[in-house]
This record gives C-alpha cells, structure tokens and sequence, in this order.
C-alpha cells in the first residue's frame, strides 16, 4: 500500500506525492498545469512570490494499492487524463480560480 498526495495550486493539480514503507517518489505534472497555474495566479493578481506561494496546498491523503512510484504515476496518467488543455485553460481565466 501507498499514500498519495496532489498538491494543487488553488484547485488546479500541480503535482503528485506517493510513499510508502520502502520511501517516496514526487511526480510533477506537465508544463501545461503550470502554465496554467501562472496564468491564474496573474489572473488573480497574485504575483508577489508570497501570495503566489500561498496558493499551494496539499489535497487529502488516499491510500492505494502498490509502490509509492506505481501510485505516483498512475495519479498523474489520471490527472493528465482528466484536465485536457481546454479544462486547463477554462481554470486558469480570469474570474475563474476560485479565491
């Protein structure tokens, strides 16, 4: 068994963390969910490094069946899989991030 954390920017994932009795592994997600961050983040007008650094938080912990880097890759194959770039550009306008 492992447990797995995203971390998301806001409610936009950002990255995965998986651990379990042999260690840990992080995955980050592609470019495009930090582009996507960023572009929130401006959108927001959160761009001093403190405000932008606020908006990061780990999700809840989940158990999984597996190694912390079977888990890991397979949350982030599922988040790719579930915020396509259009979902990502539609999360990351104006008005859009929910403060």
């Amino acid at each position: 068994m492992a447990t797995v954390k995203i971390m998301y920017w806001k409610d936009i994932p950002y990255a995965v963390r998986a651990s379990d009795e042999d260690g840990s592994c992080s995955q980050q997600l592609p470019s495009a969910f930090e582009a996507a961050v960023d572009r929130a983040a401006m959108a927001a007008g959160m761009t001093e490094q403190a405000e932008y650094q606020s908006g990061f938080q780990w999700g809840e912990a989940e158990e999984r069946a597996g190694t912390a880097e079977a888990v890991a890759s397979a949350v982030h194959d599922e988040l790719v899989a579930a915020y396509p770039p259009d979902r990502l550009a539609g999360m990351s306008g104006p008005g859009l991030i929910e403060l």
